[in-house]
């Protein structure tokens, strides 16, 4: 998703940007059979979040597979010069690196990891009295795991038999990527 502002008045001047500085992840889950009652289930949490009005959060279907890919940059948050923990965008994840405004920190003496502590099940990083991230300063993440990923479902507008018969029909569920925080 990119913006276009135009600069100082001049409508020859214009300045194309990201609208947003992480990836969002678009996702298709498929089905080759599915029950009545797993389509009911997956009814009962769309219109939990009502339909696509109220992200949730997935994990790359590597994780089916038994296959931990690489991630490289992936946001964790901002700091605030008083937050300790943070989530990382990741599960059962493994060679970790944490960087503070660009600048890798060091495990032990800079932070520590705690696996499945955080939302949904995500690792979290948690740092050490004396590196914890100043005010504004972006914290990202390198590593090898199942990756976390904020979304919603394309459609809010489906009744059950609507919602139902697609997901029979078409054997497929398609959530929209959401920005990776709240």
């Amino acid at each position: 998703m990119t913006s276009r502002v135009q600069l100082g008045g001049d409508q020859s001047i214009v300045q194309k940007r990201s609208a947003i500085v992480y990836p969002a992840y678009d996702v298709v889950v498929n089905y080759d059979v599915i029950t009545p009652t797993e389509a009911q289930i997956l009814w009962n949490f769309f219109k939990a979040r009502r339909g696509g009005y109220e992200p949730f959060y997935v994990y790359d279907m590597a994780l089916l597979a038994g296959i931990a890919p690489s991630h490289v940059g992936e946001f964790v948050g901002v700091g605030d010069g008083v937050e300790t923990t943070y989530d990382i965008p990741g599960r059962s994840t493994s060679a970790q690196t944490i960087y503070v405004a660009g600048v890798a920190k060091v495990v032990t003496s800079d932070y520590s990891i705690s696996a499945g502590t955080g939302t949904s099940g995500s690792d979290q990083v948690i740092f050490e009295s004396g590196s914890i991230p100043s005010g504004g300063y972006v914290i990202t993440a390198d590593f090898v795991g199942y990756l976390r990923m904020r979304v919603c479902f394309e459609s809010d507008e489906l009744d059950q038999t609507l919602f139902t018969d697609d997901l029979m029909r078409y054997g497929e569920i398609k959530m929209i990527g959401q920005e990776p925080f709240a």
